[in-house]
């Protein structure tokens, strides 16, 4: 007896390559839609409010939220946007 696979995997069974599963692909997807969401509004906050005492706190927010997004498309790879401290002063 022949068995669909395909249909096995999509109704939660497991698939036969070995592959993420579909639900883990779009939880990794709306995870990093999430991240760059967050990203992009502690950018606008960066450099519309450069003088709130917030500053600081979203810097250091979008640093370590750039990481998390950057760990999770592609673990064994590094940022390629590191923050200096020109960055830092001037332009986020």
């Amino acid at each position: 007896m022949a068995t669909d696979t395909s249909r096995s995997a999509a109704y939660g069974g497991p698939a036969i390559s070995g592959g993420p599963s579909l639900e883990a692909g779009a939880e990794l997807a709306q995870t990093l839609d999430r991240l760059e969401a967050r990203m992009e509004a502690l950018q606008f906050s960066l450099r519309t409010l450069r003088t709130s005492p917030r500053f600081e706190l979203w810097w250091h927010d979008l640093r370590e939220t750039r990481e998390t997004w950057y760990g999770l498309v592609d673990p064994d790879s590094q940022d390629p946007t590191p923050e200096g401290a020109e960055q830092h002063r001037g332009n986020p």
